[in-house]
């Protein structure tokens, strides 16, 4: 595909370029001069500006005997009626003279050749005063004037250096009269072997759409899927035609057919072509607007296609003013499309626009043709561009058909493969399947745990809450309460019983909150652990001077035994904590006149660690509480042996504790007798 990138870049040029070749030299004034000119072997084009005589068939004779003057010099190729002047008005149908004189080089008398092309409708040649032919009967009124359609090549042989060209024209019966495409002078040898060239070009051509027509015509009865090729056939056949009904007319050389049908066998070949490549468009660039667009001008194409059977040609040759708006709306729009393709990195759509614009640069070309508004020598060359726009589909579609087959082949190695192995390949996707079941069944189990956990922080959150709620208010009241008995005088006496009370339950009050604090804190695993080797029995001492007069309240002793070194490798506020709650704890649970005993000791049987032992004849634990006491998901509050409160976390905060700053606690206890509570802790 790559290849034809370069060929269609120089063939777009070339076309592009046809407009500035051979422009010169041009008549003026009616003489063409050539006396200049010193090629033995030419080919030009008598453009310019040519006598004009509207209203006039003027014979040799007539120039000869009168001193006649032309109405204007029309711009030879155009039709007449667009010629704007004040003297005279043009209208489509009449009857008019031209009139050239070309100056040859002196002496020049080599053969010459003049290729006339088709004048509307028609009209006869004299050269040098001699009739040299024409089409059809050139009259000055319908009934005298008989249309024609045929190209001529006439040879003429000069005697003088001097060329006197007249040609008459009549039209009635096409919308517009004159020749809209240049006559070519040449040595007669050169230009018979062009035209000869160009006729069996044309020839070529014809052959050449034909074939490819009946091919992408064969795709589609193959594959009527494939809708494109359907239409681009149609377009193909009607591009067939062309080289017929057109130039040089091959149809002339097949079969004897009236000037009028050739004219409709032409438009109706131009319905054909537009339909097609408006319908293949829009297949292969499909959108809302452009089907919508493909639908109204076949609509209009066929009703016009039908109706140029039965219309004149006068009439039915206006619908080019609905075929040129149609061309355009056609181009640009592929245009359009194609390049949004090459944006998109579309390959195929770099080909297709490059196509698209080769076929513009050939249809602006053949409107100007047809306008008579073209200055160049080539006549119509949009079929030429046509076939290699067709090559390039033929080439496209093929590749599209290797490209399908190397997929087909592939897909068909997939379903052997498949064939082959689709035991191991069950097998291995229900494998996979119970694997992933299993992974589910796993992630549910997790989450149904973590569910559990959840409904269950939740619950033993509520009921921290409610007993907070209860036991928090009710040693702020008995403050309060203190506090306005010190306002009266006669309690003033008894100042540090009411202080010591106040500072007790103000010492419950802080124990109860900050234990909820770091409770809270180790809920959402916040708990900041910072562990250095500091001395537990400064923690130690320390707390029991904040608990000395709460003990000796209730008449409890305290004794404190260490044996060994005292330094540890903790957090010294975490231990701070759980020192404070074991002892608080001691002293709630000892009834008045217990006693309370404290060792620290290193060096144990528990890998070395440092042990710290809180002992208590107090009230005990029962088995079935010792059990589950630091792990049970229930929040019991027990009373002390003097109503003391408490939110019952204190025990679960001190195991948490213990645990982050690792190491173990264990308890010992019987019902009645007392509890001992064991921590070790690791010295490095």
């Amino acid at each position: 595909m790559k290849h034809l990138l370069p060929l269609l870049l120089l063939i777009i040029a070339t076309s592009l370029s046809n407009e500035i070749k051979g422009v010169s030299p041009r008549a003026d004034k009616g003489i063409f001069d050539l006396r200049e000119m010193t090629d033995e072997e030419f080919l030009l084009k008598l453009n310019g500006e040519w006598e004009f005589y509207w209203k006039k068939l003027l014979r040799p004779h007539n120039f000869q005997t009168e001193n006649l003057k032309p109405d204007l010099y029309g711009k030879i190729p155009s039709y007449w009626t667009d010629y704007s002047d004040n003297s005279i008005n043009t209208q489509g149908k009449g009857y008019a003279t031209y009139k050239l004189t070309v100056l040859l080089p002196k002496g020049f008398r080599k053969p010459l050749g003049f290729d006339m092309p088709v004048f509307d409708s028609s009209y006869d040649l004299y050269i040098n005063g001699e009739y040299h032919g024409g089409n059809g009967i050139p009259g000055k009124s319908a009934e005298e004037t008989k249309p024609g359609y045929s190209r001529n090549l006439i040879r003429f042989e000069p005697d003088s250096d001097t060329l006197s060209i007249i040609i008459n024209v009549a039209n009635y019966s096409h919308r517009r009269g004159g020749f809209w495409l240049p006559v070519n002078i040449g040595t007669y040898d050169k230009l018979k072997k062009r035209v000869a060239n160009n006729w069996a070009f044309d020839w070529c051509i014809f052959s050449l759409l034909l074939g490819f027509s009946l091919f992408f015509l064969f795709f589609f009865l193959t594959y009527p899927k494939e809708k494109a090729m359907l239409y681009f056939s149609l377009a193909t056949i009607g591009l067939a035609l062309r080289p017929l009904l057109t130039s040089h007319f091959l149809i002339n050389n097949i079969i004897t057919i009236d000037w009028d049908w050739i004219v409709r066998s032409e438009y109706l070949g131009l319905y054909l072509i537009i339909t097609g490549f408006i319908w293949f468009t829009a297949t292969v660039y499909p959108s809302k607007f452009f089907r919508l667009f493909a639908k109204i001008t076949a609509i209009y194409f066929s009703i016009s296609f039908i109706l140029t059977f039965f219309l004149p040609v006068r009439i039915f040759s206006y619908n080019t003013m609905a075929i040129y708006p149609a061309i355009i709306i056609l181009m640009s729009y592929a245009v359009y499309k194609s390049f949004r393709g090459i944006l998109n990195k579309n390959s195929l759509d770099i080909i297709y626009f490059l196509t698209f614009i080769l076929l513009i640069a050939g249809g602006m070309h053949d409107i100007r043709v047809s306008l008579g508004k073209s200055s160049t020598s080539y006549g119509y060359i949009l079929s030429y561009h046509i076939v290699l726009f067709i090559i390039v589909q033929a080439a496209l579609l093929l590749y599209k058909w290797v490209k399908s087959y190397s997929e087909k082949d592939k897909l068909q190695n997939e379903l052997e493969f498949l064939n082959r192995n689709l035991e191991s390949l069950v097998n291995e996707r229900t494998e996979e399947l119970k694997t992933q079941k299993e992974e589910i069944e796993k992630q549910n189990s997790r989450i149904a745990q973590q569910n559990k956990q959840l409904t269950e922080t939740i619950h033993l959150k509520n009921k921290i809450f409610s007993v907070v709620a209860h036991d928090l208010r009710s040693p702020v009241v008995n403050i309060l309460y203190m506090l306005n008995l010190l306002k009266e005088k006669e309690n003033r006496d008894n100042l540090d019983q009411f202080t010591n009370s106040s500072i007790e339950y103000a010492q419950m009050v802080i124990s109860l909150l900050e234990n909820m604090l770091v409770w809270g804190r180790g809920q959402e695993d916040k708990i900041k652990y910072t562990p250095d080797r500091h001395n537990l029995a400064d923690i130690i001492l320390t707390n029991l001077s904040i608990f000395k007069e709460t003990a000796d309240e209730k008449e409890i002793s305290m004794n404190f035994t260490q044996i060994g070194s005292s330094m540890a490798f903790i957090d010294k506020d975490l231990l701070d904590i759980v020192i404070r709650n074991l002892l608080s704890n001691a002293i709630k649970y000892t009834a008045r006149g217990g006693r309370i005993s404290i060792l620290l000791k290193d060096k144990t049987d528990h890998d070395n660690n440092l042990m710290v032992k809180i002992c208590d004849n107090g009230i005990g634990i029962s088995e079935g509480k010792k059990k589950y006491l630091f792990t049970s998901k229930e929040i019991i509050s027990t009373p002390g042996t003097e109503n003391e409160k408490g939110t019952g976390l204190g025990l679960k905060l001190c195991y948490e504790l213990i645990l982050i700053n690792k190491g173990s606690i264990n308890v010992e206890s019987t019902e009645g007798a007392g509890t001992c509570f064991s921590i070790f802790l690791p010295l490095k």
